[in-house]
């Protein structure tokens, strides 16, 4: 099980580089001269990079309308520091936001973060530390193993029934005794419901390198 973080010493005022898209509420179509409705089960959302640099790899979604503005993932470095010196470590933020104007609220959330699979090979696997969240109840941690047979693994972390819309946001902490990574393999999934009676359901999902450079890589 990953462990958790020693307690963070000052927050982050972080401030959004970008402004979720106002007004961008999504209209449900009413189904005219039919006497039942019909299931079409959840609409998947593509995905748009936002940014890609060595600060932070983002997506937002859907990528296709400005208009219909739901949400983003964004992992980032956040510079704080959660080691005595010894264990050289890199401190992360994960955040994922809805746009309250858009009419839903997050469901679901899942995120998956691992080492190269260069990095493994040269260097073996690393600790993560990972920290709940305080906009859900239902928080998971584990690890899941990349290669049969083999110790490379894969943090998996699941926020379950959210039920908020804003943005919740956690970090994570990689150590390695010897040297950090350069990058990190990321993946997300999520599920977002709208609102009232015959309210629609969307999911979103994206895969990227994080590229963020570490010392002694």
């Amino acid at each position: 099980m990953p462990e958790s973080p020693p307690p963070r010493t000052d927050r982050i005022d972080r401030t959004r580089r970008r402004v979720l898209a106002g007004g961008g509420t999504v209209a449900t179509a009413a189904l005219a001269g039919c006497s039942g409705l019909f299931e079409t089960g959840p609409r998947t959302l593509e995905t748009v990079v936002h940014e890609d640099s060595a600060a932070e790899l983002s997506w937002d979604f859907p990528a296709q309308s400005e208009a219909e503005s739901v949400g983003y993932v964004e992992i980032s470095t956040n510079g704080q520091s959660y080691s005595d010196g010894s264990v050289p470590s890199a401190g992360f933020t994960v955040e994922v936001g809805i746009d309250p104007s858009s009419g839903y609220e997050l469901a679901e959330f899942t995120v998956r973060l691992a080492t190269p699979n260069a990095y493994f090979d040269r260097r073996g696997q690393v600790t993560y530390l990972v920290s709940p969240p305080a906009r859900s109840d239902d928080t998971s941690a584990y690890y899941r193993r990349l290669r049969s047979g083999s110790i490379h693994r894969q943090l998996v972390v699941e926020l379950a029934e959210v039920g908020v819309d804003g943005n919740v946001e956690f970090p994570v902490v990689v150590r390695e005794a010897q040297s950090l990574p350069s990058a990190l393999q990321c993946s997300f999934s999520l599920r977002a419901v709208e609102s009232g009676t015959f309210g629609e359901t969307v999911t979103a999902s994206a895969s990227g390198t994080f590229e963020f450079a570490a010392d002694g890589s």
